[in-house]
């Protein structure tokens, strides 16, 4: 059986693939200077047709640069994402209102919110949106009630990934598939599935 870890930053362990993705996180945003969005697109074209996904690239409230400078490198990381016909994995932070504002002009690719910790309402308006969920380690903490009730109402097909957390992700797979009363092959099965359409 192979996992899928949609998000991580560490080395890929045996039996576990992971999507390649290349952007500039809202963290680094200010380290970009300014440009045209054409000198953006020469400098960035190429390492993103590369990828298999463009980000992890988003908006964060809470740390980064300024806000003004994460919106505009966000939205030159969707126009090249839609240009190369490449999902997304968003970085998202107390932001998601700004986050669907923009969805509404950039439609054209897939995008999913990694590390999502949100509430089933908010799960499901992004979902209508065509903006999908990854859960990580939260869920393998009893204290974290609200994702893992989140999880478990869950209507609709998800992701798990590793990101930064230290946890391997055979144990927040296991953690999912007992949430969901499920079996970890049956839910390996359905994530591969999923992330095939994206």
């Amino acid at each position: 059986m192979t996992l899928l870890d949609f998000h991580t930053h560490k080395p890929t362990a045996e039996g576990v693939v992971t999507p390649r993705s290349f952007g500039i996180h809202p963290w680094q945003a200010d380290a970009e200077e300014s440009t045209s969005y054409e000198t953006f697109e020469a400098r960035y074209r190429s390492a993103m047709q590369a990828a298999e996904w463009v980000g992890e690239c988003g908006l964060d409230k809470v740390r980064g640069a300024a806000w003004e400078r994460q919106v505009e490198l966000f939205e030159r990381q969707l126009r090249l994402a839609e240009q190369l016909d490449k999902p997304v994995v968003v970085h998202c932070v107390h932001a998601f209102n700004e986050l669907m504002t923009l969805r509404r002009r950039f439609d054209a690719t897939p995008w999913v919110v990694h590390g999502y910790t949100g509430s089933l309402p908010l799960a499901v308006q992004l979902h209508a949106m065509g903006i999908g969920l990854s859960f990580g380690a939260a869920l393998l903490d009893p204290r974290r009630e609200k994702v893992r009730q989140t999880l478990v109402a869950l209507p609709f097909p998800f992701l798990l990934e590793t990101d930064t957390a230290s946890a391997a992700i055979g144990d927040i797979y296991e953690a999912a598939a007992t949430l969901r009363q499920t079996d970890v092959a049956t839910l390996a099965d359905t994530i591969k599935a999923y992330f095939d359409t994206l």
